[in-house]
């Protein structure tokens, strides 16, 4: 199954946020982030998360990483973070050991998982395949294959995700 990033647009339910490309490497996002961040575009929030203006970033060291911090989960106060001169993309969550984790290799793999999210369970449900618990192993063999070590962590944000529609919940 082929997927096409710019598609995720379509999926945005609030207005892109505006940024320099300029800015945001002076402020240190890698050149791959900026280049999505400009080129697809970043929403102001999608589905449970809120995506900052840059002029609302900070710098922060958070244990012995220096990040940036982009956004948050809408509903809690856990950051979004990408790692100062690095593509990866962190968050945080009081309840990880460290607090500060790995969410996506970039920002680019961050909303192609949510695209597979969604493209995932259409096709099933067209198909007449959908349970909860196939979507679930349709997603993780999805996830493993273009990020594995996002998957990896079995605290983290995807694998509980799958684990959600593993167990129906």
């Amino acid at each position: 199954m082929d997927f096409d990033i710019r598609e995720i647009r379509g999926y945005y339910d609030s207005d892109l946020r505006d940024y320099d490309f300029n800015a945001l490497k002076k402020i240190g996002i890698s050149l791959e982030n900026a280049n999505f961040m400009i080129g697809i575009g970043v929403p102001e929030e999608f589905a449970d998360f809120v995506f900052y203006e840059s002029n609302a970033f900070q710098k922060l060291v958070i244990g012995d990483v220096r990040v940036i911090k982009i956004g948050h989960f809408s509903f809690l106060q856990y950051g979004l973070y990408v790692k100062e001169g690095s593509d990866e993309l962190f968050t945080s969550s009081s309840y990880h050991k460290p607090q500060i984790y790995l969410l996506n290799k970039n920002l680019r793999t961050f909303f192609l998982f949510q695209l597979i999210r969604n493209k995932v369970a259409m096709k099933m449900i067209q198909n007449g395949e959908y349970t909860s618990y196939n979507y679930a192993i349709k997603l993780r063999k999805v996830y493993e294959q273009i990020d594995p070590v996002a998957m990896k962590d079995v605290e983290g944000y995807w694998s509980h995700l799958i684990e959600d529609y593993e167990t129906g919940l």
